[in-house]
Formats: structure tokens, C-alpha cells, sequence
């Protein structure tokens, strides 16, 4: 009768054992998913705020269409990024304000 319960002491180990690899696997495997939701969550919102931002974008340059002053928003584009100037216009940098 000791045999007896010498194989099931060993049989009841080895089932502990498996059970917490087990019980530790799940677990890895949810603090895994909840890391990869929680980036993709950051993901989406930051391609939400991105969004709302080229929809304020394109409404601003309708607004420029639709009123005629496409001539003036060339013009003020031209000057600010790329530095252009009328004829014989000369341009004044304040290096104050660097």
C-alpha cells in the first residue's frame, strides 16, 4: 500500500508542476495581448488626432477657395516657405527676433 502512494505523491507533483507552467504561460500570454492592445489603442488615437487635423486642414483651404483669395494664400505660401519676393522688392529679416 506505500507503493500506492508514493506513485500517486509523484503522479500529484508532476501535475502541480504542469499546472503552474501552465497557469504561468496564460499569464505571460495576457500581459502580452494587453501590451499590444494598449499600443494599439495609442496607434488609433494618434490616427484620430491626425485626422481631425488634415479635416481642419482641408476645411481652412476650402475656406481660401471659396472666397477668392487663392491669389493671396499663393502668395503668402510663397513668401513664408519659400522666401520669394516681388520685383525689385526688398526683403528685411529682424535677427532680433532668432
Amino acid at each position: 500500500m506505500a507503493a500506492v502512494k508514493v506513485k500517486n505523491r509523484k503522479h500529484s507533483v508532476i501535475l502541480a508542476v504542469l499546472f503552474c507552467a501552465l497557469v504561468c504561460y496564460f499569464v505571460a500570454t495576457l500581459i502580452s495581448l494587453q501590451s499590444k492592445v494598449r499600443a494599439q489603442e495609442n496607434a488609433v488615437a494618434e490616427l484620430s488626432n491626425q485626422y481631425e487635423q488634415q479635416l481642419a486642414d482641408n476645411a481652412a483651404l476650402n475656406a481660401v477657395i471659396e472666397n477668392g483669395g487663392e491669389a493671396d494664400y499663393i502668395e503668402r505660401i510663397a513668401r513664408e516657405q519659400y522666401g520669394y519676393a516681388k520685383p525689385e522688392e526688398r526683403v528685411y529679416y529682424d535677427s532680433s527676433v532668432y
